[in-house]
């Protein structure tokens, strides 16, 4: 092992930032500049971008317009007109079912009973499926064909529902999309998916849910307070780490690399969760594959940021084994190729990355499932550029990295009596990179080499038994284990005061294996209750540590007056192997750390309109701690920056109020909003101190206006309180033998905030549905409509201070802003 650290850059104090004292020459003006280019692979240091990066996004967008007019052209043909369907919701007896749930597929058209259980929708001529659910009953479907010219009409029958309290869900989540009906407080698939979300990116998608904090350029997110690694992410019950391209921008990640059209089903437990979930505080984003379909069907696409094909479809004498994949490629490298470029100003082959999903599954008897799954992905960037700082000292980049994430699992699904289930699966994972990269700018200098491989196997088996109508149980275990290795040099050096450089070389690698067992015991006390006790049990072998969970969630039926739900519970984080911050200086492992969470929430259907209430308090002892870049959010190499600074709290606290409000089921229009009050603090030396995406009041507007069945329009408007900032001055002082000079004073770290946020964004869609039976999708979609320059940041160095000729200290930063306006088009055709 060679362990090589260079000194911290700056330090936390209790009295905030050290100071540092900076030669300043006579005064001069400064410029107040520095905003993103919206097409730029680096924040720009100069306003609106350089005209490269213009003329780059204009080329772009009429090379995406060149890919989408075949498209608009077929869409412009004429196609049937819209046939008024009408139908009826009834219970067995004939009686009408009021306020119950229509769906037709495919589409996004939906509808709310009346109370004499009739609805009406307009549909293009073709074959639908109408689904309709109401509480207390079995979700119904049949299938109609709409003829051209002739009214159609459709009856569904709801049967009474047997209740198990398997079904009941006990943790108060956020279902995006499921199959059953959904919670009351949740977004549906077309709904999701018709939001205005750059790139169709699913991880973009759930920022659309109160109490998620995420910025413009990540596809990351903060869920309650929690920091990026605080939220399991899973897939068919298989948690992938990473799953993020472009990891060189955005924090870590700009896009998913999960196709949002192959998942079924997507809930977001933000807190709370049950027993068989663990090894994180703040939540999990649980997502299961869709069940492929027994015919065969395509869809092939292509937008601004990429293309993709999907197909699915079965063999077997009965059908008994159904296979599906879905494959994307982004092409930002193939259009900046066509942009051409200043070889003086920007060199290599850009980015290029791209991501496969597929499984094969055989239904081998009735009771047997089996399901081999895959999920690979690769990004590659390798690029140079010269650029013009706004006080004219040039700026030397470069970067050469790849990174890549392959998984592979198998699973079984048995049913060994109607109340008894088992699910198996064993899996195998690589997550790896190799980043070089080298900067050089005023005072400032750093290569960089980090290379690391993380190899994962694991083996998990989950138990459910319905041991009587009112008594459930669950139990399970789980082993993975780690094969970690590093080989990390940072050669970083400034100039001047404002932070330290030094040597960062780390040589390493680790193996350790995570052991776990649960169980739990959900069972109904009298009518009303439903109560779930469980626990867990975690075993790290590379801190050698053991940790014990107790759960417990309930909920009650308030019958006219909605459901209450609570959760309690210990929720232990370990540090992973593949976690260790070398970027940084760390060389050594922390103890997990241990949260406890409460959880209260209400909801209630009031005819059309779903209302849900959640407060929530979360109390963190022995938090690890992390590193945070103080004035710069989008720095492309954070570790080699004057503002990086170690955060080590005592304890942390997170807490808030959410309020959601929906309407759906309308004949045009359906729309949703939430607002949030919540604090997330660290306490630093006995004084709370706010996180960098601590937002105090945040609120979202949604809707989708359906103007025709082939035109829909959709927008969504979100407002939060500015984020966390720290102010920095200057003060002139005497040194002996020296000139006069500035000493930066930098104040008590996110002591202010950054002005207010907030942005509009909208998405128009067409439908054409041919008469071959054929799909096409066509979407517009435009970023902050009104171009709202939001504040990102600052960059700060010993140039944004200069001495008055009256001895006052003059002190303006570079501003660093999120993106403006930014369109995006694409079309999907389905098959």
């Amino acid at each position: 092992m060679t362990v090589l650290c260079r000194t911290s850059q700056l330090r936390l104090t209790r009295d905030g930032l050290a100071s540092g004292t900076v030669a300043v020459p006579a005064a001069r003006a400064l410029p107040l500049e520095g905003v993103i280019s919206a097409f730029a692979w680096r924040p720009s240091t100069r306003n609106g971008g350089s005209p490269l990066h213009q003329a780059r996004f204009r080329t772009v967008a009429v090379l995406s317009l060149t890919l989408i007019l075949p498209a608009l052209a077929v869409a412009a043909q004429d196609s049937p007109s819209a046939v008024s369907v009408t139908g009826r919701v009834q219970d067995e007896a004939g009686r009408p079912a009021a306020s119950a749930n229509v769906t037709v597929s495919p589409g996004d058209a939906t509808a709310i009973t009346g109370t004499d259980g009739t609805f009406e929708v307009q549909l293009a001529p073709g074959s639908y499926e109408f689904a309709a659910s109401l509480e207390g009953y079995e979700p119904v479907s049949t299938e109609l064909v709409v003829d051209a010219g002739q009214r159609a009409e459709v009856v569904l029958t709801l049967v009474p529902a047997r209740e198990f309290l398997a079904d009941i869900d006990v943790t108060a989540s956020y279902a995006l999309d499921r199959d059953d009906p959904v919670p009351t407080a949740a977004l549906g698939t077309e709904e999701i998916l018709r939001l205005p979300h750059f790139a169709n990116d699913l991880m973009r998608a759930v920022a659309a849910i109160p109490g998620i904090a995420s910025s413009e350029e990540s596809a990351k997110f903060n869920l309650r307070g929690g920091l990026f690694r605080d939220t399991a992410i899973r897939i068919d019950g298989l948690e992938i780490f990473e799953p993020y391209h472009l990891k060189d921008f955005g924090r870590g990640g700009v896009f998913s690399i999960i196709d949002p059209k192959v998942i079924g089903s997507l809930d977001l437990i933000p807190g709370g969760f049950p027993a068989e979930y663990g090894d994180k505080m703040a939540g999990v984003l649980d997502m299961t594959m869709a069940r492929p379909a027994t015919d065969l069907e395509t869809r092939l696409g292509v937008s601004l940021a990429g293309f993709w094909g999907a197909a699915s479809g079965s063999f077997g004498t009965e059908d008994e084994s159904r296979w599906q994949v879905s494959a994307r490629r982004g092409y930002l490298d193939l259009i900046l190729g066509l942009v051409g470029e200043d070889e003086e100003e920007r060199s290599g082959s850009g980015p290029q990355y791209w991501d496969l999903i597929g499984k094969v599954e055989h239904q081998a008897s009735p009771s047997n499932l089996f399901t081999l799954s895959v999920l690979t992905s690769d990004n590659s960037l390798e690029e140079a550029e010269t650029e013009i700082d706004d006080f004219g000292f040039p700026e030397r980049d470069s970067l050469d990295s790849n990174y890549g994430n392959s998984y592979a699992w198998l699973k079984h699904q048995g049913l060994l009596s109607s109340r008894l289930f088992v699910d198996s699966a064993v899996s195998a994972g690589r997550v790896d990179r190799d980043r070089r990269a080298s900067e050089g700018s005023f005072g400032l200098s750093a290569d960089i080499r980090d290379v690391r491989k993380m190899d994962l196997l694991g083996l998990r088996q989950d138990w459910n038994a319905q041991i009587a109508d009112r008594h459930y149980l669950k139990w399970g275990v789980e082993a993975r284990s780690y094969d970690v290795g590093y080989d990390y040099l940072n050669d970083f050096a400034i100039q001047g005061t404002i932070g330290e450089g030094g040597l960062t070389r780390f040589v390493n690698g680790f193996s350790g294996e995570h052991y776990s067992a649960y169980a739990a015991d959900r069972f109904r006390v009298g009518s009303s209750l439903v109560l779930e006790v469980g626990g867990r049990y975690d075993h790290q072998t590379l801190t050698d540590e053991d940790q014990v969970s107790p759960r417990v969630n309930l909920v009650y039926d308030l019958g006219r007056g909605g459901t209450l739900r609570a959760a309690w519970g210990h929720y232990y984080q370990s540090q992973r192997p593949n976690e260790l911050q070398v970027e940084d200086g760390e060389t050594n492992f922390f103890p997990a750390e241990r949260a406890e969470t409460v959880i209260v929430g209400w909801e209630r259907s009031l005819g059309a309109f779903n209302l849900r209430l959640d407060a929530y308090n979360r109390d963190i002892s022995d938090p690890r701690p992390y590193y945070a870049n103080l004035f710069e959010p989008t720095a492309p190499n954070p570790e080699a920056t004057r503002d990086r600074i170690l955060v080590a709290p005592e304890s942390a606290t997170a807490r808030g109020i959410e309020a959601f409000l929906s309407r759906r089921g309308g004949r045009k229009f359906d729309w949703w909003s939430s607002y949030v009050w919540s604090e997330v603090t660290d306490r630093v030396d006995g004084r709370d101190v706010s996180r960098s995406y601590d937002q105090t009041h945040a609120l979202s507007l949604g809707g989708t206006w359906r103007l025709s069945p082939k035109w829909s329009l959709s927008g969504r408007f979100n407002y939060h309180t500015g984020w966390p900032t720290t102010s920095v001055s200057g003060r002139a002082v005497k040194e002996p033998g020296s000139e006069l000079a500035v000493e930066a004073v930098i104040g008590p770290r996110n002591a202010l905030r950054l002005d207010d946020y907030h942005r509009l964004d909208i998405r128009a869609s067409r439908f054409v549905e041919l008469r071959s039976g054929k799909r096409f999708e066509l979407f517009i979609d435009v970023q902050n409509l009104y171009d709202r320059q939001n504040l990102a940041g600052f960059t700060v160095d010993e140039r944004n201070f200069a001495l008055l000729p009256s001895g006052e200290i003059q002190y303006v930063p570079n501003e660093e802003r999120w993106l403006g306006v930014l369109p995006s088009f694409g079309v999907e055709f389905s098959f």
